[in-house]
């Protein structure tokens, strides 16, 4: 049976205090005495070393980590920090997490589990939106895991969708979730199920994604599209955008994305940590390649802030001259000019900074 890897944000130990310096400035159910913080750290490197997707890669990281000591109390956040400071820089994917004290109860500092917040806030999906000119407009900042209320919120979202002439996707905050998700929206988009990557994983076997039976509105699969990416866009995020872009079905605007390709394994260690450890690789069918550490590459290059109203003004002259509708083409027209206003403004702004 084919284990669920996902393509996730790892960054959990996100906004986390800097390590302390004296055991009297951590609360007593955030401290580590050296010799668990030793522990923690060697399972880690363990772990890298046994699952990690490049073997030669894995051992250098794993003697890295072996080479830290720890002479004082540590705080269990800053220990999560200092490790993944140290092994994201090989892969972005790779993290040491914890949520816990040392009671076993929830700490103030950790992060929300990814999915659990996708599930909470509409299964990604931040904003659906019309835009004048009958653009439309969808802001996603994860993929959750499939699930009927998951699929139900993008069906939805893609009902109210389906009349638009053309179609933005926004995912520049969009930190990734499930590689499944990836194949199921996709199917939207897409004529026929078509390979979008595969992974491919340290034991040499291989996962193909391919995206489902055609879903929703035939039009959907037609009208140009738009992938809005950033620095912010993350593995499941940057896979979506990557297969679109290469698959010749979406035209991809803004700033290159974060850079992580590899799918993970969560692996329990001492303490209440978790190992977040790349246990593969993903190849697109068209390039052979993947993003990781490169990010995406949009194909308009503008800042993020401006990269919405590029895309909507790219949309609105690829439709121009396609509608008989007198009022619609007036509403198009205002809506170009207003939106040529706007992005020379903001090019001005940047120049002069």
């Amino acid at each position: 049976m084919i284990i669920r890897y996902l393509l996730c944000l790892s960054l959990f130990v996100m906004g986390v205090s800097k390590l302390q310096a004296k055991a009297a400035d951590i609360d007593a159910a955030q401290q580590l005495q050296p010799a668990q913080a030793k522990r923690i750290v060697e399972e880690f490197a363990d772990s890298i070393e046994q699952n990690y997707m490049f073997t030669d890669t894995a051992k250098k990281i794993a003697g890295e980590l072996r080479a830290l000591t720890f002479s004082g109390t540590q705080s269990r956040h800053g220990l999560s920090k200092q490790v993944t400071d140290l092994v994201s820089q090989y892969d972005k994917h790779l993290a040491l997490v914890t949520r816990v004290d040392n009671h076993g109860q929830h700490s103030e500092e950790a992060r929300e589990p990814w999915f659990t917040e996708l599930k909470r806030k509409n299964s990604g999906v931040r904003q659906v939106q019309v835009l004048a000119g009958n653009i439309g407009y969808l802001e996603m900042w994860g993929f959750d895991s499939v699930s009927s209320q998951a699929k139900d919120v993008i069906a939805a979202s893609m009902t109210l969708l389906e009349r638009s002439d053309a179609l933005i996707l926004d995912f520049s905050q969009n930190g990734g979730g499930d590689g499944f998700m990836i194949s199921h929206f996709a199917s939207y988009f897409l004529e026929k199920p078509t390979l979008l990557h595969t992974y491919q994983f340290r034991s040499g076997s291989r996962y193909p994604f391919r995206s489902d039976q055609p879903l929703g509105a035939a039009k959907l699969r037609d009208i140009p599209l738009y992938i809005l990416i950033g620095p912010e866009t993350f593995s499941a995020g940057e896979a979506f955008a990557y297969a679109m872009k290469h698959l010749g079905r979406a035209t991809v605007i803004g700033e290159p994305s974060k850079g992580g390709a590899n799918p993970i394994r969560q692996i329990k260690l001492s303490h209440d940590y978790i190992a977040f450890v790349a246990i593969g690789t993903t190849v697109s069918p068209v390039t052979q390649k993947n993003w990781e550490g490169t990010g995406v590459m949009p194909q308009v290059n503008i800042q993020v802030e401006s990269a919405k109203s590029q895309a909507y003004l790219m949309a609105l002259q690829q439709l121009a001259g396609q509608t008989a509708n007198p009022y619609l083409t007036k509403e198009r027209a205002e809506a170009m000019r207003q939106l040529t206003s706007q992005l020379a403004a903001l090019d001005t702004k940047t120049s002069s900074n």
